[in-house]
């Protein structure tokens, strides 16, 4: 026999509070990674990039520090989407801290992705 859940079940405001604030400091982290991964490690020149559909590094024809650090951005939103499951399943509170975990994930995914669509095209079409 189905018996429905109610709409507050599984639900805990300071939870989704805490995943509101990891989710800002992991994309702050991000964002100043791939900055730093840009300019110190690939040498691009702060002013090359703004200004232009995309810097002139997303141009080189090999494989650059800037596309594991991408690639690595996928694999941590991937351990955020696995995590969301597990919590969805054993958590106290399944559904805020599997949508934070999910919604973290598939930010991060979507994040590593878009970047290194943009690489590819650049390569192929700079």
């Amino acid at each position: 026999m189905d018996v429905p859940v109610g709409e507050m079940a599984g639900v805990s405001g300071r939870r989704e509070r805490l995943w509101g604030w990891v989710g800002g400091v992991i994309g702050s982290l991000v964002g100043i990674g791939g900055l730093l991964v840009a300019v110190l490690v690939e040498e691009a020149p702060l002013r090359e990039l703004w200004g232009t559909p995309y810097p002139h590094v997303f141009t080189r024809r090999s494989m650059i520090a800037l596309d594991y650090y991408f690639v690595g951005l996928v694999a941590l939103g991937l351990v955020f989407l696995e995590a969301g499951i597990v919590a969805v399943r054993r958590s106290r509170y399944p559904r805020t801290d599997g949508s934070g975990a999910a919604l973290l994930g598939a930010v991060l995914c979507a994040l590593g992705g878009v970047v290194l669509f943009a690489r590819l095209w650049a390569v192929v079409h700079g």
